[in-house]
């Protein structure tokens, strides 16, 4: 894909903390996040901060070394095996592509909240609703990525504007004792988050909410510095992240009585703004909650339709996917199928018993995929650069031991989610069989003997190539 002409860092960064989304991140994440490890989640945030910053530096590196739209798909193929690589690609299509369905229903609930509250409890117009957001956004997207910054741009500050001004109120009303909840620093002890299960819980919950900075990479072959820009965005974007995470989650988690909070999980900030700082912040709150949707939505549909391209380029995706923009570089065919996909599931999650279960587990699932992914990523930055690591301080700081303590931290976390019960076992067997799947269509590909990535294994999974 060619250049887009002015995408820059700056760019980059803002598509970066879109992929999060914190404010409808938070909005669904801080109830979830008191009842696993009580008053303890900022402390939950900070211990995932590094190995998130670790894997985001292995992300850089491994950028450098291969700027590549399919990102952790093609650097794991390289680097291990083309089998994990198509894995890792698989893993975070599912990531996006499902990832867009958990975010057009609240699209539609909060969208239907400020203009039609009665119209809310209609999963009909829910779905109508959330399914028109999806045609404008993907409409923005086949724009290019200019234009779709442009986009993402005022809604990032908007949204980092109303999350910590409130947050700061939440921060004022726990040093004045006049907080739902007295602050402790017993908050910070085994006994204050649960011990070990609740620190696991929260730690799953803290991943999670970081995960999607990756969307910061993707855009690499559009950008005008490729092989620079989307590794410092995306190291941006964790700090960045980290920052505002942790602000807000000590401003925002005593402002309502945990019984409040808990009644308000799917949406907590439109109670939470108003309980500190009056009325109208309820409107604003949700105000933002909806654009930072959309913002998310945006930036993965955009992200599913880079690494759709990078896969089809191999042969491992359909070829419809190699369609571009010859004006603008833009992958629009990839673009328009994962939008597609998207009103596809939705269409799927109507038929459902219980919407917001069913939501709840792809979510859930989504976040040990991720961690899955991210650890993949942080060995493979490891092992390519095994040989060089010795040559300074510095090589075997951000080259070795911070990317692999993160993929160690990611594997860590996903085996003690299940270990200590923090992840169900529907959701374990939900994310198990997503994979087990793409295992069997790489089989399926490989077997077919047209896809010649796979037959390439000891090419690819040998190729040392240059650090930086």
């Amino acid at each position: 894909m060619p250049a887009t002409g002015g995408f820059g860092l700056g760019d980059a960064v803002v598509l970066g903390l879109s992929g999060s989304g914190p404010a409808q991140t938070l909005a669904v994440s801080i109830a979830s996040l008191v009842a696993a490890c009580q008053y303890g989640g900022a402390l939950a945030v900070l211990v995932c901060f590094v190995p998130m910053l670790g894997i985001a530096l292995g992300y850089q590196r491994l950028n450098r070394w291969d700027p590549n739209a399919g990102a952790t798909y093609a650097w794991v193929a390289r680097t291990f095996h083309p089998y994990l690589g198509f894995l890792a690609g698989w893993m975070i299509l599912l990531y996006y592509t499902l990832g867009t369905s958990s975010l057009t229903i609240p699209a539609g609930t909060y969208t239907l909240e400020l203009l039609a509250p009665t119209l809310v409890d209609r999963p009909l117009a829910v779905a109508l609703t959330g399914g028109a957001w999806n045609v404008v956004v993907t409409l923005l997207a086949l724009k290019g990525l200019k234009v779709a910054a442009r986009f993402e741009w005022p809604i990032v500050l908007f949204q980092y504007a109303v999350l910590l001004t409130a947050a700061v109120a939440g921060l004022v009303a726990l040093a004045h004792g006049t907080a739902a909840a007295r602050f402790s620093w017993q908050w910070f002890t085994p006994a204050g988050f649960g011990g070990m299960r609740g620190l696991t819980a929260g730690i799953l919950i803290a991943c999670f909410m970081y995960s999607g900075w990756d969307a910061a990479i993707y855009i690499n072959e559009e950008s005008t510095d490729g092989s620079n820009a989307p590794g410092r965005a995306a190291i941006m974007s964790v700090v960045i992240l980290a920052a505002c995470y942790l602000v807000c989650v000590l401003g925002f988690q005593a402002a309502l009585p945990p019984a409040a909070l808990q009644a308000h999980a799917g949406n907590a900030l439109a109670v939470i703004g108003p309980a500190l700082l009056g009325k109208p912040w309820g409107t604003l709150m949700s105000l933002a909650v909806l654009t930072g949707t959309l913002a998310t939505l945006q930036a993965a549909i955009i992200s599913a339709a880079r690494v759709g391209f990078a896969m089809a380029r191999d042969r491992v995706m359909p070829p419809v996917f190699l369609r571009i923009d010859a004006a603008s570089g833009n992958p629009w065919a990839a673009t328009v199928v994962m939008s597609l996909l998207n009103v596809m599931l939705l269409a799927l999650a109507l038929t459902a018993s219980d919407i917001g279960l069913a939501l709840a587990n792809v979510v859930s699932s989504l976040g040990l995929i991720a961690l899955a992914f991210y650890a993949l990523t942080g060995a493979a930055a490891v092992w390519q650069a095994r040989r060089h690591l010795f040559r300074s301080a510095r090589d075997l700081l951000l080259g070795g031991l911070l990317p692999g303590a993160g993929a160690a931290f990611m594997a860590w976390v996903a085996i003690e989610a299940v270990r200590t019960g923090a992840t169900t076992p529907t959701v374990l067997l939900f994310g198990a069989g997503s994979v087990a799947v793409g295992a069997l269509v790489a089989v399926l590909l490989h077997l077919s003997g047209r896809a010649a990535f796979f037959a390439a294994a000891s090419a690819h999974s040998h190729s040392e190539g240059n650090l930086p």
